[in-house]
């Protein structure tokens, strides 16, 4: 006779649902998905309503962190200390430029688009060369490029005034009902450069030359062309981002790319991509951004000065980098 056992058996081969559950919340982003909810929240609890606007206002602002944060997460991720310190610079001149050639039309919206992305791509050509063949540390290289941008904005700003197209900036700021269409572009564009990262062997040798350089040269792999297409790469989305901007807020300034410095390096660090490189989180990047968009909104609506604002986003960054100290220690 044989006996039925009432136990359920689990197929070798499928997670448990509760080992699924817990490798989710064990997922290095979901710090800042629970800190991204709980701001939201809280500007509701505060303000007493606005929650729908609230979220559609802040994913349109998060959409430009996200796109420049792209660029600042491939070069992190490729290691060897990179931190692109000219995408600040690279989005406020490629604005200016932009702007000059769409010059209020529609029909140069293309063109516009293309020398903004162009410049970008240029400079962080100029970052590669003088990190990878000239010897210059990241954050030193970057940097010099980034004053040269700033020297020929300034040069060119003084003689030149364009206008975004009036098409471009709408798509900035046109909504579905709640739902902003800027917005699902720019999750669009981080879900194909998600699937670059992880699901193509340009994206595996990225996080391989991060972890080991030279495990990853004797594979086949060449470190040095690869951290330079990183830079290439985040100077693109720098640039990108800067003729978006534009469109969104009127027009090119002196001033535009400034507070993106800190911030593409903070969406990074808080979507739980490693800062010592190696693992580079796409996704992430969402709740970091509309985190640090949402913590800004709550700052203002407590009327807490801009100075304090800097405080808390770098607290935010050290507690976040004390969080992952041992994952970083055990690569």
């Amino acid at each position: 006779m044989t006996t039925l056992d009432p136990t359920p058996t689990v197929s070798a081969d499928k997670p448990a649902p509760r080992a699924t559950a817990m490798s989710v919340l064990r997922h290095p982003a979901v710090p800042a998905f629970i800190g991204m909810l709980a701001i939201w929240l809280a500007i509701g609890a505060i303000a007493g309503r606005g929650l729908v606007e609230t979220i559609s206002a802040g994913i349109i602002i998060a959409t430009f962190l996200v796109i420049v944060g792209i660029g600042q997460l491939f070069v992190i991720t490729v290691g060897n200390g990179g931190i692109d310190l000219s995408v600040s610079y690279v989005m406020t001149l490629s604005a200016f430029l932009a702007c000059q050639i769409m010059a209020g039309q529609d029909v140069n919206i293309a063109a516009g688009i293309l020398i903004a992305v162009g410049a970008g791509a240029a400079a962080g050509v100029c970052s590669a060369v003088l990190i990878e063949l000239i010897g210059m540390p990241p954050l030193v290289g970057t940097l010099a490029v980034g004053f040269a941008l700033q020297t020929i904005t300034l040069v060119y700003s003084g003689s030149v005034v364009g206008v975004a197209s009036p098409a471009l900036s709408q798509f900035t700021t046109a909504q579905i009902g709640p739902i902003p269409i800027f917005g699902v572009v720019g999750i669009a564009i981080a879900v194909a450069f998600a699937l670059i990262l992880k699901r193509t062997s340009y994206g595996r040798r990225i996080e391989a030359v991060g972890q080991r350089p030279v495990a990853a040269s004797y594979a086949g792999t060449r470190p040095a062309l690869i951290r330079a297409s990183a830079y290439v790469i985040s100077g693109a989305m720098a640039g990108l981002a800067g003729v978006l901007l534009a469109a969104y807020s009127g027009g090119p300034s002196l001033g535009l790319g400034t507070s993106y410095q800190l911030a593409s390096i903070a969406v990074v660090v808080l979507g739980g991509s490693l800062i010592a490189g190696g693992r580079g989180i796409v996704s992430g990047l969402w709740a970091g951004a509309v985190l640090l968009t949402l913590l800004t909104t709550l700052a203002n609506i407590t009327r807490l000065s801009g100075g304090w604002q800097f405080i808390i986003q770098g607290a935010l960054i050290v507690l976040v980098l004390a969080l992952s100290r041992n994952p970083i220690a055990r690569r």
